[in-house]
């Protein structure tokens, strides 16, 4: 099996390279490597996704599959439940350049298309706490990227990177915080602030592996700030650097059992 990717980081790291004006240099520098490490031109993914309520005691589990095709300026993301059967078939799909997100849509069975918008792109995916937003993280393209200090993550040196978006921008998040390895070429943590300036959510890389020279993470916790949930993504399996046909992120396609 080639090189794996993470679900949470799909979106994050199959973007090539790219000069931020206005960033600091070193973490420029930094990011780019990080992107270039991790670059394919497509993946196939399988993936699951936790959902557990201490409070409450409820748990609920989605197998996923990931589909990536990565073209010039275009890059398409397809997200499609296979399990359980009350989500069966659901699908999101995003269409991604290196200025964000340029289109795509959310499918309902049998044949529900809703256009993906900047009003339903902070929805919660599947109930956990990952949004369609997250999912199609686009920071490590914003203008502002620094390097603000380094930590050490269970014995892993990172350097912090905080990334900030345009001052016109309309999306959720006001800042990224990320503890980013330059050894394995990873975030290892990432913190999410609101545009009110708060912590809103905590991403921790729990496991790593090495496949082949790339590194990649196995197990992500996600938390959302005050709340008594955790959302696990736990990786299967997947394959890197393969070819996905532009008519597998079709509607037409979607809709085929």
């Amino acid at each position: 099996m080639k090189a794996l990717l993470p679900i949470l980081l799909v979106a994050t790291l199959i973007f090539p390279a790219m000069k931020m004006r206005g960033s600091d240099r070193t973490a420029d520098d930094l990011i780019a490597k990080m992107l270039d490490s991790q670059n394919t031109r497509g993946a196939v993914i399988r993936a699951k996704l936790t959902v557990e309520d201490d409070k409450s005691d409820q748990k609920s589990s989605a197998q996923i599959r990931i589909r990536i095709r990565r073209d010039p300026g275009m890059t398409r993301m397809l997200f499609q439940v296979l399990w359980p059967d009350a989500h069966k078939g659901e699908a999101i799909c995003i269409e991604r350049t290196n200025r964000g997100v340029a289109g795509g849509f959310i499918f309902q069975p049998p044949d529900k298309i809703t256009p993906l918008t900047a009003a339903n792109i902070g929805r919660a995916y599947l109930d956990s706490d990952l949004s369609i937003e997250d999912l199609a993280d686009e920071f490590w393209h914003w203008p502002s990227q620094k390097i603000t200090g380094e930590e050490s993550i269970r014995g892993d040196a990172c350097k912090i990177v905080e990334s900030r978006p345009t001052g016109g921008a309309t999306g959720t998040y006001s800042l990224v915080r990320s503890w980013i390895s330059p050894e394995k070429l990873l975030p290892l943590r990432m913190e999410k602030f609101g545009r009110d300036d708060r912590l809103a959510k905590r991403f921790t890389v729990q496991k790593t592996t090495r496949h082949e020279g790339v590194w990649a993470p196995m197990t992500t916790f996600v938390q959302t700030v005050g709340k008594t949930r955790l959302t696990t993504l736990e990786l299967s399996r997947g394959e890197r650097d393969v070819e996905i046909p532009p008519e597998e992120f079709s509607p037409e396609r979607i809709r085929k059992p």
